[in-house]
């Protein structure tokens, strides 16, 4: 027995019959896997919301809140739909050399002389090549159970 446009929410089977009623709505169960469901729409927003979404954050331009007001959905909403994605991609794999260099003249870019800032102190400098084209460089203090000696 199949009504129109009814089908299992489980397997998209048009073989199932009533079987009662729950909190008013009319209860239907599946012949071929055994779900039982009703007739009321999906829950959840479509797929389509939530890549925009994603678009909307990658760009850079647009907060949570901004993104949640633009789809009619709460910021609480776009930030778990982007920790989702997030939890869902494999972990980036950056190459990077590590090099100690001693600094001498970074007093005269920051107008300071303090050891702190790097003024004649060794710095640990980290540079990456994140993709083809691009180049990040990364200078700190080492930590002060480290040793500074080049091998």
């Amino acid at each position: 027995m199949s009504a129109d446009g009814l089908n299992c929410k489980q397997c998209g089977g048009l073989d199932y019959v009533k079987s009662g009623t729950v909190r008013g709505h009319q209860r239907y169960r599946c012949h071929r896997c055994g779900c039982n469901f009703t007739d009321t729409p999906l829950r959840g927003k479509p797929p389509a919301m939530k890549a925009l979404a994603m678009l909307l954050y990658g760009m850079g331009n647009m907060s949570f809140s901004m993104i949640g007001r633009l789809l009619g959905v709460s910021d609480v909403a776009v930030l778990k739909w982007v920790r989702a994605e997030a939890s869902a991609l494999p972990e980036p794999e950056v190459a990077a050399q590590v090099i100690t260099v001693e600094a001498d003249e970074m007093w005269h870019f920051i107008k300071k002389s303090l050891p702190s800032c790097g003024s004649g102190a060794p710095m640990t400098l980290i540079h990456a090549a994140l993709w083809p084209g691009f180049w990040v460089g990364v200078m700190m203090q080492p930590a002060a159970a480290c040793s500074t000696r080049s091998a």
